[in-house]
């Protein structure tokens, strides 16, 4: 039963993942000069200012981007509507332009398909064996929660450095790199520090967790160790 579960978790994570790298990708497929949805509400000045109390705003800001010249947000003249990628997702966009625009059956096609496929593998087992850690250490139920939990203003990402170091360190030993991809789960670790997980404790559940990693350049710490 553990099985089918863990298999069905692998399969709605890649099925979600190709669904957010289509969302993405559909920005840069684009063409330069495709209009702009008309009924998209720009900011009008009073968008720009603060409303007193029960003050009517009904103009929204939506993916509009300040740039030098502007007066803060509210001046709609110097902004414009874009579509960016974050810096982790930059190489599934290469690779994803590559793939569409090489020759078909020719060999640069085929390898950015396999770097794809592996891309997408090596994003899938970082977040797995996380989210399956959370759960080992701290139940089903409150895993994703602890993990994912935010410290109060004031308060800093960990209390113990090393530890957060250590506890990554770990991971990577038994479950490949995080490579630029998994460093945003470092809350996560931040927070398996925070709650009082010895070294002894994570080891024994990372090596649980992760029996096998994926065979990709992405997974492997041939460069080292992130931290």
């Amino acid at each position: 039963m553990a099985s089918i579960r863990y298999k069905a978790l692998v399969l709605f994570s890649i099925a979600s993942i190709c669904v957010s790298l289509l969302s993405l990708l559909s920005c840069h497929l684009l063409p330069s000069y495709a209009p702009l949805d008309p009924v998209l509400p720009l900011p009008s000045e009073i968008s720009g200012r603060r409303l007193k109390a029960g003050g009517d705003d009904s103009v929204g800001t939506r993916w509009a981007i300040p740039i030098a010249g502007s007066s803060g947000c509210g001046n709609y003249r110097h902004q414009w509507d874009d579509c960016l990628s974050s810096q982790s997702d930059v190489d599934l966009v290469d690779y994803w332009n590559e793939f569409l625009n090489s020759p078909e059956g020719s060999s640069k096609k085929l390898d950015a398909q396999k770097e794809l496929l592996d891309i997408l593998t090596h994003r899938v087992h970082v977040d797995n064996s996380l989210n399956l850690i959370g759960k080992l250490l701290f139940g089903s139920e409150k895993g994703i929660q602890v993990l994912s939990a935010v410290q109060k203003t004031g308060q800093p990402l960990v209390d113990d450095c090393a530890c957060l170091s250590s506890m990554i360190r770990i991971f990577e030993t038994h479950c490949g790199s995080l490579s630029e991809y998994g460093m945003k789960h470092t809350r996560s670790f931040a927070n398996i520090c925070n709650a009082g997980i010895s070294n002894k404790i994570m080891t024994k559940v990372s090596a649980e967790v992760c029996s096998q990693i994926p065979s990709t350049r992405w997974s492997s710490l041939h460069r080292g160790f992130s931290v």
